[in-house]
């Protein structure tokens, strides 16, 4: 079965790949047919078509109400960021569909996977933009902004502030509403894995005060599969929907958590941050030593209650997609536990011995609380969602749009993989390989799949 965004993609173009894998959009990728316009087809031969999902949980804040209004504003101030495109009026069109350019390469993941270093260039990169972020005046950012989730938070992120203290409070609280208007059929699998229900409302007193900062634009989603390598080996930053104004130690923060760097590589970074903003942004840097630790402390109990919740959504759309239930469980237990275990009160290596999980299921125990749940409550969930993988209504991993539903590989993809690394550092390039729904990264680790 196929949607009406689907139907309208191959309408206008001569070739659709998709749907892509996404958060908050119904996505492809779409090369334009001969009847558009000349001069925007050779400028951008491939775009990406999106509509956005209704329905989706949010995992993360949201702080600007339109992604493509974000990605104007930044045009002339952010290099390598993908344009808006406008392909005027279509009356067959879906409601609220928008046109991105698309970025033709790999991301980051696949040319260097989690755990891995990422070479000099790249690195070197992704430091220019933390600064040109940091040298972005919020003022200037014309973009609606809305910095809540429903009335009850309008308004409830600082806009020019630069109180840090508030600023994560209010994350830890957009966290914590999330957890308590998770679907009840949920209660029983975090009470079987020993998650207490107050352990984000004493976080922002565990955690302590915080240093004041200057704030500035932030990405906020910065990671590897945010992140494109194209074919001059340059990156684009992608997928600004959780951009927002404020904190910028929150931002290497997050950046730290998703990369997945390798111990010394992460401090390493950590230590080029500081250094390009004290060159742009001086006060950013004040108690970073002190509150680093405690957004990293936030991000990983943060992690901890989404991926469970994520978890068994994808355990009950998996099953009813076809995939058998063992084979689902390999998939998203290793990825359940290992948010968990990073959460473990003194594991995280942040020094906060105070703040964290104070019990983490095993494995075993892990695979035993779903396998309960999926017969409880999963299977009729999955039934009565089937279909939603395609519409994306379960918010899922999201790398760039460089392999379609059935693998296929996005145009130009396979000469990015022939490149050769100008500075000899990619090493050990990415297999994708498909199995059981999860894609299975050859460095040990394994992260769930929508496929």
């Amino acid at each position: 079965m196929t949607s009406a965004t689907y139907d309208f993609a191959w309408r206008i173009a001569i070739d659709v790949v998709g749907p892509l894998e996404g958060h908050h959009h119904e996505a492809y990728a779409v090369e334009l047919g001969p009847d558009s316009d000349p001069v925007l087809r050779a400028q951008f031969p491939w775009l990406k078509l999106r509509v956005p999902l209704a329905h989706v949980v949010r995992y993360d804040h949201r702080c600007f109400r339109s992604e493509e209004e974000l990605l104007v504003d930044l045009e002339g101030k952010i290099q390598r960021v993908p344009k808006v495109v406008d392909l005027g009026r279509d009356a067959d069109a879906p409601a609220n569909v928008t046109f991105v350019q698309f970025v033709k390469g790999l991301t980051l993941e696949n040319v260097t996977p989690p755990h891995m270093r990422v070479s000099r260039r790249h690195a070197a990169q992704i430091i220019d933009l933390f600064r040109a972020l940091a040298s972005v005046d919020p003022a200037e950012i014309r973009a609606e902004r809305i910095c809540g989730n429903g009335p009850s938070l309008s308004g409830a992120f600082p806009r020019s502030g630069g109180d840090a203290a508030t600023f994560l409070r209010n994350l830890i609280r957009h966290t914590a509403r999330v957890y308590r208007e998770k679907p009840s059929d949920l209660n029983s699998l975090f009470s079987d894995l020993r998650i207490p229900d107050d352990l984000l409302d004493r976080l922002p007193d565990e955690l302590g005060p915080m240093t004041p900062r200057p704030f500035a634009l932030l990405h906020g989603d910065l990671h590897r599969r945010n992140l494109v390598v194209d074919d001059a080996w340059d990156l684009w930053a992608i997928d600004w929907e959780l951009a927002r104004v404020g904190d910028p130690l929150y931002d290497l923060a997050t950046h730290l958590h998703l990369m997945q760097y390798p111990r010394w590589q992460a401090a390493h970074m950590t230590w080029r941050w500081v250094r390009a903003m004290k060159k742009c942004l001086p006060d950013a840097v004040h108690g970073v030593s002190e509150d680093l630790p405690r957004y990293l402390a936030f991000k990983r109990i943060q992690s901890a209650y989404t991926d469970l919740m994520r978890g068994a959504a994808k355990l009950a759309t998996s099953v009813a997609g076809g995939t058998g239930l063992l084979e689902a469980l390999d998939c998203v237990v290793p990825a359940v536990t290992a948010s968990l275990t990073a959460a473990r009160l003194g594991e995280d290596g942040t020094g906060l011995g105070n703040v964290g999980l104070r019990e983490v299921a095993s494995p075993e125990e892990v695979r035993r609380a779903l396998t309960t749940w999926y017969v409880a409550h999963g299977a009729a969930r999955g039934h009565s969602s089937t279909g939603a993988s395609v519409q994306g209504a379960v918010e899922g991993a999201a790398p760039e749009a460089l392999v379609g539903s059935r693998g296929a590989l996005h145009p130009g993809a396979a000469a990015a993989v022939d490149l050769e690394d100008p500075m000899g550092m990619a090493q050990g390039r990415m297999e994708r390989t498909e199995h059981s729904g999860c894609v299975v990264v050859h460095s040990g680790h394994v992260m769930p799949g929508t496929n």
